[in-house]
């Protein structure tokens, strides 16, 4: 069995790991303010529907999200029980380290688990089995299942020693649902992440989508390459057989570089520090195995490089531990409050932001069709009212009647142009009487042509006026509303500023 330089290094080092929690009150008091003061200024910041016609098409945009603001907030106490609930197994081993055994199914996760518990077994440690159910562990006598935890919603672990644990998970791209969210539910428990990828397809796209969120949470992840043989054929007593081998250190360190590589674009289009990841090993487990494990076989088959890897990922996952309770409220804040946010809002807010600036382009051609609308309305009645009201001269009747067609002609602009906002009619313009408006007599005969031309102005000038004012109403209604989805722009970027800051502050090491 095993006995090699790394691997004994390993294993003496997790027996000496000594876990605190961190001074980390100061962080969890300045987050759970962020949180209070953020939740307090987004209730505050919904939208005043005053101004808006009840009936209007933006007024049951501006209702509809205010209803989803005040929603998302008030659920997040809710949402932050769900997501803190994965904890209950962090505190079940609070004194050790957890490595979350990571990657799609078929990634080799419980044959290596299975492997590194026979490593320490073989060096007098203890190896304790388990699985997860309902939030509750249950140790068993038997090594974990191979392929287990691909076919079943059941997490299932392993405790090397006294201070290391292997919590084996399913495939986040595994065939059921439900094993994909467990996986996700529990990731939060880890201080560290093995990420697995097959060496028949390593480094996939959707598995890098994963990695880049673990990276993103700034918890200490290591990648592995597993199954890193080939089949050949051999002679064997003159007979054609099949034999697997180990890929050479070529191979091998073309596809360690090819997987860095495109984890490091990933990153970089992320635009994540691409520090953050650490040079993948791969190695064989089968190999090992099939050579009984023997110190020379686990060099082969690259298990003296995944150790040594091993070995320096303990104190980053240790510095993690330390800060893990402020971490699990830091990836809530930016996972579930912010990004939910942006996901959930900021899409509503786009479509309300580009639906006002359209109706303000609008109001510029509906300042001259209106004017237009409500002239071709009252003008054509003016000649029949003057010769209404000649026998006795009453100007004042037909300037009363003038300005109260000119108010019923604007009202039924607006409700058809301008029926999305709720207008204050007692400021429109109005015609006034003045000395000039007189009718005329010609040869002893009643004439009103001098009034007509008087009254078309008057009626010009206070149609013009009036409309000036209804567009100037409604632009400052769409101004107001504008500079609100600002204001709500501007706090969802201030506050996530200051969630990053935070965030750093927290990181420090």
């Amino acid at each position: 069995m095993t006995s090699g330089g790394h691997i004994q290094l390993f294993i003496e080092h997790t027996r000496q790991i000594a876990t605190a929690q961190g001074d980390i009150q100061l962080a969890l008091q300045s987050m759970q303010q962020w949180r209070d003061a953020f939740a307090t200024a987004l209730k505050q910041n919904t939208f005043d529907l005053t101004g808006w016609s009840t009936q209007a098409k933006i007024a049951n945009q501006l209702k509809q999200f205010n209803h989803k603001l005040t929603t998302h907030v008030s659920n997040w106490d809710t949402e932050w029980h769900t997501f803190s609930a994965a904890q209950s197994v962090a505190e079940v081993f609070h004194d050790r380290v957890m490595l979350l055994v990571f990657g799609k199914f078929n990634a080799g996760k419980s044959s290596l688990c299975n492997l590194l518990a026979e490593c320490f077994r073989s060096h007098g440690q203890t190896v304790q089995y388990f699985h997860v159910q309902n939030e509750q562990i249950f140790y068993t006598e038997s090594r974990l299942r191979e392929g287990a935890t691909e076919t079943t919603a059941q997490l299932q672990g392993v405790c090397l020693g006294e201070k290391l644990i292997l919590l084996d998970t399913p495939g986040l791209h595994s065939g059921t649902q439900e094993n994909a969210a467990l996986t996700q539910k529990f990731i939060d428990s880890a201080d560290g992440v093995l990420w697995l990828s097959s060496a028949t397809s390593p480094g996939q796209v959707q598995e890098l989508d994963a990695l880049v969120r673990e990276l993103k949470r700034h918890k200490p992840l290591f990648p592995v390459i597993t199954r890193s043989d080939f089949v050949e054929e051999d002679e064997i007593d003159g007979e054609l057989c099949t034999v697997l081998c180990n890929k050479n250190l070529e191979q091998r360190a073309l596809q360690e570089s090819d997987v860095l590589m495109r984890a490091q674009e990933k990153l970089r289009s992320m635009q994540l520090d691409v520090s953050l990841l650490k040079s993948p090993v791969s190695v064989s487990t089968q190999m090992a195995r099939e050579a009984d494990m023997t110190p020379q076989a686990m060099n082969e088959a690259g298990f003296e490089r995944l150790f040594a890897a091993l070995l320096a990922l303990i104190e980053p996952a240790l510095r993690y531990k330390q800060r893990k309770p402020a971490e699990v409220l830091l990836h809530f804040l930016q996972e579930h409050i912010i990004e939910g946010l942006r996901f959930y809002l900021q899409p509503d807010l786009e479509h309300i932001q580009q639906d006002l600036k359209q109706d303000q382009d609008d109001l510029r051609q509906l300042h001259t069709d209106l004017a237009e609308a409500v002239w071709r309305s009252v003008l054509p009645e003016l000649p029949q009212l003057l010769e209404q009201h000649a026998s006795k001269e009453d100007i004042d009747v037909v300037v009363n009647s003038l300005n109260k067609w000119i108010n019923v002609a604007f009202e039924q602009q607006l409700a058809i142009q301008l029926d999305a906002y709720g207008l204050n009619l007692d400021s429109l313009s109005k015609i006034e009487k003045t000395e000039k408006m007189q009718y005329e007599r010609i040869a002893g005969m009643l004439v009103h042509d001098g009034l007509y031309t008087i009254l078309t102005q008057q009626i010009q000038q206070a149609v013009k006026a009036s409309t000036s004012e209804l567009i100037e109403q409604c632009q400052a209604q769409l101004e107001q509303s504008i500079k609100h989805v600002q204001t709500l722009d501007e706090t969802f970027i201030d506050y996530s500023a200051a969630l990053d800051q935070l965030s750093q502050a927290l990181r420090v090491e």
